[in-house]
Order: C-alpha cells, then structure tokens, then sequence
C-alpha cells in the first residue's frame, strides 16, 4: 500500500529521479515552475522557484548542477547559486513546450515537446541533445500530443516511449530507432503516464486517472497491478539506497474533487524488486 512520502499538494507532479550522491529525490510541479527535493534522511522537502516551467531534467556528472528542459528552452542550473547556463532553445514548433525527458544508458538526454495548448494537437516530437557536443536532433519517431514514459532496457538497446492520448507505450531499438513497435496497451480507464524500467528489465507504468500502478515484463506481459490512492499517477522511480522504494508522484490538476492523496508524493517499499542508478548526463558547463 502506498503512504505519503511529502504532503505537497503539487498541481503537476512529474519526473522524480533519485540521486544517490545527494541522497535526495528531485521531482517537478510543472504547473507551478518548481523543482522540489525530499531529503531522505530528514524528510525535509526543499523548492526552488523557477523562472518557467520545468517539464524533465536529468543529473549530471555535477551533484548539485541540473540539467533542465525548461518550457522554452535547455539550460545548466547550480541549485547551489540559482545560477542558468543556456545549453539550448527548445526544437518544438510554436506554441509547444518541453515535456518527459529522461537520459539514456550513454549519458545523453532524450525528451518530448508537447502542444502547450488544450486540447493538445498531434504537434509533438521526440529529441535528444547529445552529452558530446550539446547539439539537439529530433529523432524520427512519430508525432505526438503528449509525449511520456521516455526510458530505457537496463542494457541501453531498447527505448520506451508512448503519446499519453494513445492509450499504448511503444518501444523500438536503441539507438537506431529501428523496429518500432507496440509495447503493451492499456486496460481500462487510464492513460499511460510516466514510466522507469527496474534492475530486471521490468517497465514501470503510472496511469493517469487510473489509480494504478503497472509492472509489465520485458515481453509486455502483466506482472503486477499495484493500486494508486491517487487518481492521476503521473510517474514512478525506484529509490534509496538499497533501491527499494518505490515513489511515484501525483497530480491534482482538473479534479473536481480531491483527496489528502491529490498531489502528494507517495511511496511503498518491496524487497521484491530494486531499481537502477539513474544514468547522469555526462557533459555540463557552468
């Protein structure tokens, strides 16, 4: 069963990644351009106030320096300093901002971009800046309204990737892009948010309106159904040191009516899975 970790009443929860360096899980409220931490050894949760949205980002090779996609644009911040170096303009169309993001098993960063407006349009594309030369190419993957669960095989050979409007997470081979292909396809009412992939190949999913977590095999089978106390689940880590913690943030946005659950972040522990160290963008400049 899953408790609460941080009673923080997020309106977007996203993207948690846990750093072992730090010994912190970093997440965003996207809606309130804020990046929080909770201390795991104290509880204490930090935020910092961000001059846009943060839709993803990643650790780097730097434990306190951040690499942002920011709605408009790429940059380096030291939370130390607050300080902002530019790495890159956002490669989205007008209108369209920066969503899911996640590094790859070499250290570079591939994300979404996603219609800013609502109903999202299919305008959104799937990027990657690479760690060697901080140059931005859109990879040739479908386009997309919402783009979600970017991770990859622990061996680095496969990416996962999925439109939340879909219904379904696709997968294909890494880096070639090559054999595109259906993943799993969701049943019931949710929609298939953030995702991370375990020490055993295992996909994590978080359903958005589903109140649910997922645990699917490498071959798209159903492993197990965990359920959520939140009714939009938006993305799940696998943390601490031992990697057994299972944290997953949460949303409040659009629901008429919420719970004590509504944004928070939660959590539950298993010795039945452990997760993996998240892979570090291995290039920044500040």
């Amino acid at each position: 069963m899953f408790a609460i970790a941080a009673d923080v009443n997020n309106v977007l929860g996203e993207c948690p990644l846990w750093c072992d360096r730090t010994r912190r899980l970093y997440w965003t409220d996207i809606e309130s351009s804020e990046l929080l931490a909770l201390e795991e050894d104290t509880g204490i949760v930090m935020r910092w106030s961000l001059p846009e949205r943060l839709g993803s980002f990643a650790l780097t090779e730097k434990a306190n320096v951040l690499l942002m996609a920011l709605a408009s644009r790429l940059a380096f911040c030291d939370l130390d300093t607050g300080k902002f170096t530019p790495v890159a303009d956002s490669p989205g169309e007008p209108g369209t901002r920066t969503g899911d993001g996640r590094c790859d098993r070499d250290g570079n960063f591939v994300f979404g971009t996603m219609d800013d407006g609502f109903p999202a349009k299919v305008i959104g594309k799937f990027h990657r800046l690479n760690a060697a030369t901080l140059a931005v190419e859109t990879l040739s993957l479908p386009e997309v309204a919402i783009p979600n669960s970017i991770c990859f095989s622990p061996d680095g050979g496969t990416m996962y990737y999925c439109d939340s409007m879909q219904g379904q997470i696709m997968c294909c081979d890494y880096p070639s892009l090559q054999n595109q292909r259906i993943f799993i396809k969701v049943e019931g009412e949710g929609a298939p948010d953030g995702s991370c992939v375990d020490a055993e190949g295992y996909l994590w999913n978080a359903e958005w309106g589903g109140n649910r977590l997922v645990r699917y095999r490498p071959d798209g089978t159903t492993d197990c159904i965990l359920p959520s106390p939140s009714v939009q689940s938006t993305c799940p880590v696998i943390a601490g040191d031992t990697f057994t913690t299972l944290y997953c943030t949460s949303a409040s946005v659009g629901l008429p009516k919420q719970s004590k659950h509504d944004g928070a972040l939660l959590k539950t522990n298993s010795e039945v899975f452990s997760g993996l160290p998240e892979s570090r963008f291995s290039t920044y400049e500040m």
